[in-house]
């Protein structure tokens, strides 16, 4: 054997105990930055739970949506309405105290609304749906509305709001179900309702999605007004709007996370799919200076409705400020098409 053959191999096994010192060590990093990234993803996904859904004061949220919002003044003419809304929701609560409702939901959650049977003779209901991080009184002057034209309301609080229970925020999804309790437990009262369902923001997903369920003939009509087309789609917009981050990989995460405490996929939350099934006459409604569910939603939600349907857009509004921006064309158009609507019951 030639000293260069032996010298080789001589080198060989402190070759193979380097190569085999340095996977292991290669190992170990590598099961730590895994661990550590699977702790870093844990760690985002529970954040945006705690963040987005969960029930809290939202103190760090809405600094957020606020420091996100265009600072555009008011016109005059809206600060005049604002104060008009006010005042007429104000008297109608001294004139017309509500009387608290609740029920059992599916999953056992003690849920809570508020009646207003302001019109006993009356057959006609409206059930508003509040937004996000709102609850069910912040839609009395809405009740106020539709009681002016002969509706009793009955306004939910939607799960994790108000006097209703719940660890998180619906989204609309799981809210869908516990709409159909309150369609339900009008009913139980009064026979022969003929109810509209109503909803404004995330109230108006909530309206979409409640569309795709089986729903007694009772329910005449459905408005939503400025609602998301998923909540994925909303979360993956306010993302990219509000913090400039990629949808990807911070949805998925947050996606594990609000499925493992709140039961529901942010995927599987979806008013188009939803509204796909719908069979119930809908007045959609967006303005188009939305900046918080981008106006281009509307349209999607509209097209993916197979029902006699209606679409306004009103000029010059942001988010949730059809309303007051300009009130009578709002108001009008929702009343012309519910009205029409219950007149086509009646005659049926």
């Amino acid at each position: 054997m030639t000293p260069e053959v032996q010298s080789k191999e001589n080198k060989t096994p402190r070759v193979k105990r380097f190569i085999k010192k340095e996977i292991i060590i290669s190992s170990v990093v590598l099961t730590s930055t895994a661990a550590f990234l699977k702790v870093a993803a844990d760690a985002v996904g529970r954040h945006f739970y705690k963040l987005a859904i969960a029930r809290n004061d939202k103190e760090q949220l809405t600094g957020v949506l606020s420091s996100g919002e265009k600072k555009v003044p008011l016109p005059e003419s809206v600060k005049q309405t604002l104060k008009k809304q006010t005042e007429m929701k104000n008297d109608f609560i001294n004139q017309n105290s509500p009387k608290d409702l609740f029920l059992e939901s599916r999953d056992r959650l003690k849920l809570h609304a508020y009646l207003f049977e302001t019109h006993p003779d009356s057959h006609k209901w409206v059930i508003p749906l509040h937004g996000y991080m709102n609850q069910g009184s912040d839609m009395f002057f809405f009740a106020a509305m539709f009681s002016q034209q002969g509706f009793n309301a009955l306004v939910p609080d939607l799960r994790g709001a108000g006097k209703s229970e719940g660890d998180y925020i619906g989204m609309g999804w799981d809210d869908r179900l516990d709409v159909v309790s309150w369609i339900n437990r009008i009913i139980e009262h009064d026979e022969q309702a003929k109810i509209v369902v109503y909803g404004i923001s995330m109230g108006a997903a909530t309206a979409m999605m409640t569309a795709g369920e089986d729903l007694p003939k009772n329910v005449t009509a459905i408005v939503e007004d400025c609602g998301y087309t998923s909540v994925a789609d909303e979360f993956s917009y306010e993302l990219h709007n509000l913090y400039s981050l990629p949808a990807f990989p911070v949805l998925p995460l947050a996606d594990k996370a609000i499925r493992g405490k709140a039961g529901f996929s942010i995927y599987q939350a979806s008013s188009v799919e939803q509204l796909k099934k719908a069979k119930v006459p809908m007045l959609f409604i967006h303005g188009d200076k939305d900046t918080y569910v981008p106006t281009e939603m509307v349209y999607k939600v509209y097209e993916a409705a197979p029902v006699e349907k209606e679409l306004l857009i009103v000029k010059d509004a942001p988010h949730a400020s059809s309303s007051f921006v300009n009130p009578e064309l709002y108001f009008s158009k929702i009343f012309e098409f519910v009205n029409k609507r219950l007149d086509t019951q009646t005659a049926q």
